[in-house]
C-alpha cells in the first residue's frame, strides 16, 4: 500500500482514496451489474373480431332489422305515388345493411356474406309483412276484398287479379302464397346486400 499520494498528502491505512485530493490508490474491480432486459416491443393493435354474419351476430341482426323496418316504412310512405317503389327498398335496404355494417365494425364483406345480411334483412321485413297481414284480416274479415280493390286500381299487368285474391282463400293458395312472398322478400335483400358488398369492396 501507499504511505503517501501523488500530491504528497501521507494516507491512513488501507485508504481507497486520498483525503486531500480524492484520487483512488488501488483499482477497484468493477461491479458488473446484471443485464437490463429491453422492454418487450409493442403487441401489434389486433382488430376487434366480429361473429360470422348470421343470427349470433348482434349488430348484423340489428342493422337487418333496422333496414327491414325502415323499407317498410318508406314504402308505405311512397308506396301510393309509386307501385313499385317496396321492390326498390327492398334492394336498398340490402345495401344499406351492408353500409352500415362495414361503418360499424370496419370489416369488408364478401358478396356471400353480404347477400346473407341482406337476406336476414330480408327474412325480418317478410314475417313483419305477414304479421301485419293476419292481423288485418284476422281484425277484418273484408281486408282480402279491400286489396282486391287495390290491386285492381294497381294492376298495370294482365294478371287476374280476382283470381290471386280467390286463392288465398284456399289452404294451397296460402301455401303458394306464403312461399312466393318468402322468396321475393328475402331475395331482393340479398341481392341488394351482395351488390353492395361488391361495391364497396373496391374503396
Amino acid at each position: 500500500m501507499r504511505e503517501f499520494c501523488t500530491c504528497g498528502a501521507k494516507l491512513p491505512e488501507d485508504a481507497r482514496f486520498c483525503h486531500k485530493c480524492g484520487k483512488p490508490q488501488r483499482d477497484e474491480p468493477l461491479l458488473a451489474g446484471e443485464p437490463v432486459a429491453p422492454p418487450p416491443p409493442p403487441l401489434p393493435a389486433v382488430p376487434p373480431q366480429f361473429p360470422p354474419i348470421g343470427f349470433h351476430n348482434r349488430i348484423a341482426v340489428r342493422i337487418a332489422l333496422l333496414f327491414g323496418l325502415l323499407s317498410l316504412i318508406m314504402s308505405g310512405l311512397l308506396g301510393q305515388m309509386v307501385p313499385a317503389m317496396f321492390l326498390i327498398w327492398l334492394i336498398v335496404a340490402g345495401f344499406l345493411c351492408v353500409l352500415l355494417y362495414r361503418r360499424r365494425t370496419g370489416q369488408r364483406l364478401s358478396m356471400l356474406h353480404g347477400a346473407h345480411l341482406g337476406w336476414i334483412c330480408g327474412l325480418f321485413v317478410f314475417a313483419i309483412v305477414i304479421v301485419l297481414f293476419t292481423v288485418g284480416v284476422v281484425s277484418d274479415p273484408s281486408a282480402l276484398d279491400k286489396m282486391r280493390e287495390q290491386l285492381k286500381e294497381a294492376q298495370g299487368s294482365g294478371v287476374d287479379v280476382n283470381q290471386v285474391v280467390d286463392a288465398l282463400r284456399t289452404p294451397s293458395g296460402i301455401v303458394f302464397g306464403l312461399l312466393g312472398a318468402f322468396l321475393l322478400l328475402t331475395a331482393l335483400p340479398a341481392f341488394g346486400g351482395a351488390i353492395g358488398a361488391k361495391i364497396l369492396d373496391r374503396d
